[in-house]
């Protein structure tokens, strides 16, 4: 058991790295010779900032929730399963998991449903590498964080 809760101590970290790369990189939406994220923009090698509209600032705001939810959880999940009697650590850490993975999906799917209408499936715009990262975080973070709770 606590190999698995030190495994999901990981895959929590490994989460919290997606969501920080997911939230720092310009490729939310990509085109042909473009590509927006949630701060930078890039085009032709030109980066640039991005203006903040509502998509913008709640993907942003649930995101930053979502990191310092899956910060300490991670920690906590690493703790319990490394010290023993600490059972109810790893309890804690899973619920700040999937609190975090619920501040994911509120954001990721904001995100979508104020940007759907820019996307097109089948042209050249498209979900690009960042936000395929913050859902791969949520999956990460929920199930982990399932996984800390009905293992200690």
């Amino acid at each position: 058991m606590k190999s698995l809760l030190f495994g999901s101590g990981v895959v929590l970290s490994i989460a919290l790295l997606f969501t920080i790369l997911a939230l720092a990189t310009p490729a939310w939406i990509v085109g042909s010779s473009s590509s927006a994220g949630l701060i930078k923009a890039e085009s032709r090698g030109i980066s640039f900032d991005v203006v903040k509209y509502d998509a913008e600032k709640v993907a942003i705001a649930f995101l930053v929730l979502a990191m310092a939810g899956l910060l300490p959880a991670s920690i906590l999940v690493i703790l319990a399963a490394r010290v023993e009697g600490k059972d109810k650590l790893a309890k804690i850490g899973g619920v700040l998991a999937v609190v975090s993975a619920l501040f994911l999906v509120i954001a990721m799917g904001a995100y979508t449903g104020l940007r759907i209408d820019v996307v097109d499936l089948s042209s050249i715009i498209n979900w690009g590498y960042s936000y395929a990262l913050g859902w791969a975080a949520f999956c990460l973070a929920l199930l982990a964080g399932l996984f800390a709770i009905f293992a200690s």
